[in-house]
């Protein structure tokens, strides 16, 4: 069987539930895969604690190092000494922690969130076919490659976006400590600039969590759609207090997969265009959704009762 014929067979289980009509929007709305983003965060948490852990570790050392060049009896006021100083500990803090990060076994966790974000909009895209079209999916057809380049590729990234977090903050504490000698700053103030530090990267890393997830289940649902021949999609947030003005205003607008709205904000002078185009899911920490359209005309979902090595 052809896909020709296949379209047609698909089109004929489906026709009765279109009443006429030439294109349907999914009766179901999906979910936001909430559980995977929960999961995210865990794993940001306990890697950020290795890292709180070994600041703690090392931080009493470098300080001590900072007052005996800033108040010792044979202070100098040389920055190069506290320099080579202060670089050998975090040189040494940063093999540590490399060590510690080793074990943790990121890669493995991160593909655990892919999977269940996989999982997750499998799930909400057989409830979106079944509610508005009658139609039992093929599930198989989705296992396996479908996905696979999508997921590696979202799994490489926050690997490495995540590993970078506690490099990044280290240099950042070096940094805080050195321009701290050169202000004349006391350690009391040092101190409360670094923990500030960790706690800008504590939430830069739950915000990436979510914005990730968010990113994943985005890629999965446009993925789905179009191979499913919906071409387009009605926009729908997630009904909160947190959505943002320009995806509010999107609300149960369609689109196609061609053509993404174009973002924007409110500033005191008015309203501030971005530039970026995004469909739901794909702006910073998005949680909207994209309920599909299905066009008889276009429809080509893989049914469970015809198994199909090629589509």
């Amino acid at each position: 069987m052809n896909n020709q014929q296949y379209h047609q067979v698909v089109k004929k289980a489906a026709q009765k539930k279109y009443r006429g009509k030439k294109a349907v929007v999914s009766k179901y709305i999906p979910s936001y895969p909430n559980s995977a983003e929960r999961e995210m965060k865990r794993i940001s948490n306990l890697y950020l604690k290795l890292l709180n852990q070994t600041i703690k570790e090392h931080l009493p050392v470098v300080m001590a190092m900072y007052k005996e060049e800033r108040y010792g009896p044979d202070r100098q006021d040389s920055l190069r000494d506290l320099v080579d100083k202060v670089k050998q500990e975090i040189m040494l803090a940063a093999t540590e922690l490399e060590q510690k990060l080793s074990e943790f076994g990121l890669y493995s966790l991160v593909e655990k969130v892919g999977k269940t974000v996989q999982a997750s909009s499998l799930r909400e895209w057989k409830k979106c076919v079944k509610s508005t079209l009658g139609i039992d999916l093929f599930e198989d057809y989705y296992k396996g490659g479908f996905y696979e380049d999508a997921i590696r590729r979202w799994i490489d990234e926050n690997v490495l976006k995540i590993q970078s977090i506690p490099r990044n903050t280290l240099g950042e504490m070096q940094q805080i400590i050195l321009n701290g000698f050169n202000d004349g700053e006391t350690i009391r103030d040092i101190t409360k600039k670094i923990q500030a530090e960790y706690d800008v990267t504590r939430s830069k890393a739950r915000a990436l969590a979510r914005d990730q997830v968010g990113t994943l289940n985005a890629q999965i649902t446009k993925l789905q759609q179009q191979d499913a021949g919906c071409n387009r999609y009605r926009w729908s947030t997630s009904g909160d207090s947190r959505v943002r003005d320009s995806h509010r205003a999107l609300d149960g607008q369609t689109f196609s997969w061609d053509n993404p709205p174009e973002m924007w904000y409110i500033t005191k002078h008015g309203i501030k265009k971005t530039g970026r185009r995004c469909h739901p899911g794909e702006d910073y920490a998005c949680r909207c959704c994209a309920i599909p359209v299905f066009d008889i005309d276009t429809i080509n979902i893989p049914i469970r009762e015809m198994e199909r090595s090629e589509r």
